[in-house]
């Protein structure tokens, strides 16, 4: 797998990763769709402790519409990048936002999750793993 390093669209904030992902998923949960402005948000879980980043992130606490938990939301306070979050249900692991990463040619989701909150022209059946249980926002 290629290394796990990225950036927010300015460049002010970078991010690498010794470990290897824990997990990568598609989330559909309604937070997620209002902070990507967009219908999900490609996540890849590493434990944070493997997690460097350099440059300052400002972060937004939601209580997760679909899980009723914290989520801290963290994003380049220059160009507004949501770079990663951390939910309350999982804290040893940083959900990094896909978009951010350096290289993304190994990247394939392994699940869908909140998919009661996709979008209905979404067409999830096409993928694998898509009616999973409902699990953390991310």
């Amino acid at each position: 797998m290629a290394k796990l390093d990225g950036s927010c669209l300015c460049g002010k904030v970078t991010y690498s990763c010794a470990a290897e992902p824990v997990a990568t998923a598609v989330c559909h949960c309604t937070d997620c769709q209002r902070q990507t402005g967009t219908a999900f948000s490609v996540i890849v879980g590493v434990p944070r402790d493997a997690l460097e980043v350099a440059g300052e992130l400002a972060s937004f606490t939601t209580v997760g519409t679909d899980s009723g938990k914290d989520v801290e939301r963290k994003f380049c306070p220059q160009c507004g990048s949501p770079v990663m979050s951390i939910a309350e249900g999982m804290p040893a692991l940083a959900f990094i936002k896909a978009g951010t990463l350096k290289d993304t040619s190994w990247l394939e989701p392994q699940l869908h999750v909140w998919t009661d909150s996709a979008q209905e022209w979404l067409p999830l059946e096409a993928h694998a793993g898509a009616k999973t249980p409902r699990g953390p926002s991310a």
